[in-house]
């Protein structure tokens, strides 16, 4: 996540980092999943349906993070920071003087 911070321009894309957070800690979620066993409750649910409960509850959070990832990547960058009309990247100066 800090070389997608410092290394790209995903900073400037509110929602990004975020989006490509919940992706990848719900998909490394999922994958856990497969090594856990099943709650006693839910054995029988997890034999029906193939996927453990854990790993149906991770399966809105992969495609929250994902839609997170689109949306953001569909809106305009944020400005860089620097004030706008400033070619050096300097503050504009502000009159103080009241009349």
């Amino acid at each position: 996540m800090l070389c997608l911070f410092w290394l790209t321009r995903a900073r400037f894309r509110p929602g990004l980092l975020v989006g490509v957070f919940t992706a990848l800690i719900a998909a490394a979620r999922f994958i856990v999943e497969y090594f856990r066993q099943p709650d006693a409750q839910l054995t029988e649910f997890a034999a029906r349906t193939g996927l453990s409960m854990g790993q149906w509850l991770t399966i809105p959070l992969i495609l929250l993070g994902l839609g997170l990832v689109v949306w953001s990547l569909t809106r305009r960058e944020m400005a860089s920071g620097k004030p706008a009309g400033s070619a050096t990247g300097t503050a504009p100066e502000v009159d103080t003087e009241t009349a």
